[in-house]
């Protein structure tokens, strides 16, 4: 069985960068306190393992997703598609919150491997500067999105960052 991703439309690759069109979807949010996930991943986690108010399991989605603002850095898993905003268990937990994100254009840039602060930098240098070469202007924060679970060798890892951008073009 597959796990479920956002539905998105890609609309300009050039490897490994990406333009896509992402419809709108709901994801679960926490404050995280750094990039090993220990804070924000294991209140989401418990939230869909059915620690809400009605004791309801939700499957797992790809990617979660990290907002790296460092002045609120969170974690995010995006909901089935099945379930609308008024759906979902109320989460037993206050700091826990859900939140419906708009459609929206999003520059992506893909790597492989461990994430690191180092490696983060990196992509992100480039992801910026490919959007500055496309003349888009980058919207809000840079955000981690990770495909796979902790276990799985580096090598084997599929990552992306993200930025949703403002284009003048119309595709």
């Amino acid at each position: 069985m597959a796990i479920e991703r956002p539905t998105y439309q890609v609309i300009v690759n050039e490897d490994p960068f990406e333009l896509r069109s992402y419809a709108n979807l709901i994801v679960a949010i926490a404050n995280e306190s750094d990039l090993s996930g220990n804070s924000g991943f294991g209140e989401v986690f418990d939230y869909i393992q059915g620690n809400n108010a009605q004791r309801t399991k939700i499957a797992m989605t790809v990617p979660v997703i990290n907002e790296l603002d460092p002045a609120k850095m969170t974690t995010a898993f995006v909901m089935p598609k099945t379930y609308g905003l008024d759906d979902l268990p109320k989460p037993a937990r206050s700091n826990l919150k859900l939140k419906e994100v708009p459609q929206r254009t999003v520059a992506v840039v893909n790597f492989s491997g461990n994430v690191s602060r180092d490696k983060i930098r990196l992509k992100k240098d480039e992801l910026l500067k490919w959007i500055e070469t496309k003349g888009w202007i980058g919207i809000g924060s840079i955000e981690l999105a990770r495909y796979n679970p902790p276990f799985i060798p580096g090598f084997l890892k599929h990552n992306e960052l993200w930025i949703e951008v403002q284009t003048n073009e119309s595709f």
